[in-house]
């Protein structure tokens, strides 16, 4: 059942407050009245009301100073005005400080109708925007990027330091890592919130497509510009672009938007006007752009341009002791989703999902998450479906674990056991060579350092 608007109505007339209570009743409003200002402020204090509608002149209080001490004690009152033809001016001055809109006595059924239902329609577009906004920083807030790890401790920490500058930011890390997701969250937690925020896919569109689609172009550029179009960046201005996919741009659009980077305008395709603007640049790529700029495929001065800040993203093999973490957050995402109440998943299940490589990083884990949700029949997820080979491996090699000790020891235990005998074996592999381990594992010189110091490995004894 939809619930009635509420709608409190202060005039001092008695005549004219029956004849607005009977109009507005037909109109399908719950209606409370009061003759004067004194008396609608108690009922307002103790009641909800979806909107006031108040006389100007009244007794002991009025109109004007109603207004004013109701958005003293309730800020998001809605309000509207009547008011006779000689006062307009005194209920312009009411909209300066928060009232909605007037309606001029004598006032006609038509146009109080019609000022209800806009002050209304603006209510729901308020709401709607309120919602959506929460749903942003839901979505992109750091919350949502998930892990206690050194690596994503790092992460978050240079998020929080670069989120409130102009600064270009440079984020790098494998396919599946989380790339856009930083760039939503650098964005949705700086002072451009409010304003767009413009993704351009380097790969998504033909190097022929792709200048307009940037600059824009004016009517009659080139054959089929039939009209004026604005591109990303004028549309962009004073938000944010990400260009992701960045190591695909093409070496003639990598000097344009260098250009752009560094006088902050551009011209349009066929025009000659110089478009100031005012956006911040960041940019994720999955390819070493430095070592492209060697190959003379990226531009360097570009890549210094774009590498103000450099975020690194782990891929999740390296931060294997977030995997849990994140099951537990795709698993309540994907309950949502599909109205499941999923509540848990079995420590067999996570066990196989430790060992496995993910190659697809965490955009695979929370696919499979994602099945896992569709497909379970209880409240625990306890099988899951090894279909590619290597979740093949990681089956046969589980199948190789004592059974005892996957039961009897913590998540926290058995990781470490296993990345002590990984370190050790890589080790000797490696002839105690710590560059070329560290290079192999992933993880840098620091952290492995680190790890041998934690399990007493002595890279000596592997020396040839």
């Amino acid at each position: 059942m939809i619930r009635k608007k509420k709608i409190l109505v202060v005039e001092d007339d008695e005549y004219v407050l029956g004849s607005i209570k009977i109009l507005l009743n037909k109109e399908g409003y719950e209606v409370n009245t009061a003759l004067d200002g004194l008396e609608a402020l108690s009922l307002y204090r103790n009641n909800s009301y979806d909107l006031v509608i108040a006389d100007l002149k009244m007794p002991r209080m009025d109109g004007f100073e109603l207004l004013k001490q109701l958005k003293l004690e309730f800020p998001d009152v809605s309000f509207i005005m009547m008011t006779a033809f000689g006062s307009i001016k005194t209920a312009v001055d009411a909209m300066k400080i928060g009232a909605y809109d007037y309606v001029a006595k004598p006032v006609s059924a038509e146009e109080i109708r019609l000022v209800i239902q806009r002050t209304f329609e603006r209510q729901d577009l308020i709401i709607e925007i309120l919602t959506l906004r929460k749903e942003l920083e839901e979505r992109f807030g750091l919350d949502n990027i998930i892990g206690k790890s050194n690596t994503m401790q790092h992460v978050y920490d240079s998020i929080l330091q670069v989120a409130n500058t102009d600064a270009t930011v440079l984020i790098t890390g494998e396919t599946g890592t989380g790339k856009e997701l930083v760039a939503h969250a650098i964005h949705h937690n700086s002072n451009r919130k409010n304003c767009p925020f413009v993704v351009i896919n380097c790969s998504a569109l033909p190097e022929t497509l792709l200048e307009s689609e940037l600059f824009g172009h004016e009517e009659g550029a080139f054959t089929g510009a039939t009209k004026q179009r604005i591109g990303k960046f004028e549309y962009a201005d004073t938000g944010t672009v990400f260009f992701d996919e960045m190591g695909n741009l093409p070496l003639s659009m990598q000097t344009k938007l260098l250009r752009l980077l560094q006088e902050k305008s551009f011209e349009r395709i066929g025009g000659n006007q110089t478009i100031k603007v005012n956006v911040r640049v960041l940019a994720a790529t999955n390819k070493d752009l430095n070592k492209l700029s060697g190959e003379g495929c990226f531009r360097k001065d570009l890549y210094y341009r774009l590498n103000v800040i450099p975020i690194q993203l782990p891929s999740l093999k390296e931060r294997r002791e977030d995997i849990p973490l994140l099951v537990t957050h795709f698993i309540e995402k994907y309950n949502k989703v599909f109205k499941k109440e999923i509540k848990s998943i079995s420590q067999h299940v996570l066990n196989m999902l430790m060992s496995y490589c993910w190659p697809g990083n965490v955009r695979e884990l929370e696919n499979f998450v994602e099945r896992a949700v569709i497909m379970a029949k209880d409240a625990v997820i306890t099988e899951i479906e090894l279909s590619t080979p290597n979740q093949k491996q990681a089956r046969e090699r589980l199948e190789d674990i004592d059974d005892d000790q996957i039961t009897d020891s913590s998540l926290d235990d058995f990781l470490a056991h296993y990345e002590n005998i990984y370190i050790t074996n890589l080790l000797k592999r490696c002839k105690g060579r710590i560059d070329s381990s560290a290079k192999i594992s992933g993880i840098d010189v620091k952290t492995l350092y680190r790890k041998m110091k934690k399990y007493n490995i002595n890279k000596d004894i592997f020396k040839d």
